[in-house]
């Protein structure tokens, strides 16, 4: 061997060493940095972060994609996801934990990677958004419940927990939103119930719940709330079908025996079409998911609600800070009961006393918490029998306004009128203002509407 070539091997075996003691410790310094940032983590991202990810298994891809707040299953199978389950799927995802790990480095070929099954995985979950990641998912590995993974086109081989697996690589079916609707109550405004026998429809203001339909009243705050409650969060028991073309099949009829609901802001209302039914389960289409699912039982007591079960039963919930006069008509004369200043004063015929604020608190306070025990529709012939026109005791509430206004006349403005009529068994038909309806309310009412004058003075 010649002195050059002598030389050059020295050269040679002295960058080598060189190598081996500067540069590849370094390298293997900067890995071991980046592993020990992730604190035992295999992914790093943050699932606040994520808009889209895919979990792909042999045969079956499910592409699943944020919407606004939510979760929406791209592909065949359009639907709302699950955003429970989604959740669970990240998180699981972002602190997936490794008990050991093989260097990448160990590995002469990509051929050594199929004896974990990472070469050409068949399984892996890809995260997209602000970071984009992907776990690939092999072989069970050694121990109860291990498997191993890689990251993307990282060698690294890691042991973790098979709960990922559990939860990602489920029946696609699982992923879909099991809630029937996410909406909530606070974001409904109207409902609609269409039945065979009629409609009952709810629309809500600033001042809360009132029907319209079959009947013009105000509406219990807490049933309508109720009602909604149970309305919206029905749960999906199972999906018949994803299409909704013939559904005659499940007994459903469009346009009759069917809940819509609209929501402000939403420019489609859903529909909830209800169909066959049995004591344990109702078939329904849903319109907003353009499917028919199998739902709980109670869903057809949402459908056979009635009125009397969503109006309010209150006789007349008063603000007595609006009334600026009170008139009280009994047959033997009227009694007139008018603000003045912080106080009320009393007039019966031409007489003004001083009136007693707590007679009248004592009769806005019978009247806001009387309860209707019963509603009846009447006739015109029929209020003179039950002695409601003219009435018994008729007691009017009014607002006056001493100047006339661009919108309003100066003057009293009646606020409410309820006439009183007919005793019988503890109750006393009542009619409000000239409606022909006629509710029953305990007799006992009557204790606050006293016809003597001396009983309205204020204490001397």
């Amino acid at each position: 061997m010649s002195r050059g070539w002598t030389i050059f091997l020295c050269l040679l075996a002295v960058v080598a060493i060189g190598f081996l003691a500067i540069y590849e410790p370094l390298t293997r310094s900067t890995r071991e940095k980046a592993q020990s940032a992730l604190g035992g983590r295999v992914l790093d991202f943050d699932p606040a972060g994520v808009r889209e990810f895919r979990i792909t298994s042999p045969g079956n891809e499910l592409i699943i994609k944020r919407r606004g707040n939510g979760w929406r299953i791209e592909g065949d199978d359009k639907d709302r996801a699950n955003p429970a389950l989604i959740r669970d799927a990240l998180r699981l995802a972002a602190n997936l934990q490794y008990s050991d790990r093989i260097d990448g480095r160990e590995f002469r070929s990509d051929d050594d990677l199929s004896d974990y099954g990472l070469k050409k995985p068949k399984r892996k979950i890809q995260i997209s958004g602000d970071q984009e990641v992907t776990l690939l998912i092999g072989k069970d590995a050694a121990g109860d419940g291990k498997i191993y993974v890689r990251r993307g086109s990282d060698r690294d081989i890691y042991v973790t927990d098979d709960a990922i697996l559990k939860v990602a690589f489920q029946d696609a079916q699982k992923f879909r939103d099991p809630r029937l609707t996410d909406l909530e109550a606070d974001q409904v405004d109207r409902v609609v119930i269409r039945r065979s026998d009629g409609q009952i429809e709810l629309t809500q203001d600033a001042r809360g719940w009132r029907m319209v339909k079959p009947l013009n009243a105000p509406a219990d705050q807490a049933a309508v709330n109720a009602y909604l409650s149970t309305l919206l969060g029905l749960s999906i028991r199972e999906v018949l079908s994803d299409d909704s073309g013939d559904l005659s099949r499940f007994g459903i009829v469009e346009g009759t025996n069917e809940i819509s609901f609209y929501a402000e802001g939403k420019e489609r209302h859903q529909t909830l079409r209800i169909g066959q039914a049995t004591q344990d389960s109702v078939i329904a289409e849903f319109t907003a998911r353009d499917s028919v699912f199998r739902l709980p039982p109670e869903t057809i007591k949402l459908l056979n609600v009635t009125p009397d079960a969503l109006r309010d039963h209150r006789l007349l919930p008063l603000n007595i800070d609006l009334v600026d006069m009170i008139r009280i008509t009994f047959p033997e004369g009227a009694i007139e009961l008018r603000r003045n200043g912080d106080g009320w004063v009393l007039k019966a015929g031409t007489e003004m006393r001083p009136a007693s604020s707590q007679a009248i608190r004592a009769l806005v306070d019978a009247i806001s918490a009387a309860r209707v025990s019963e509603y009846v529709l009447t006739s015109a012939d029929k209020l003179d029998a039950d002695q409601l026109s003219p009435p018994r005791i008729k007691v009017e509430f009014l607002s006056v306004l001493s100047e006339n206004t661009p919108e309003t006349t100066a003057g009293a403005r009646n606020i409410a009128t309820i006439s009183f009529g007919t005793e019988k068994d503890g109750q006393i038909l009542t009619r409000m203002n000239d409606s022909l309806e006629v509710a029953k309310v305990p007799a006992t009412i009557l204790s606050a509407l006293p016809s003597d004058p001396r009983d309205w003075q204020a204490p001397k």
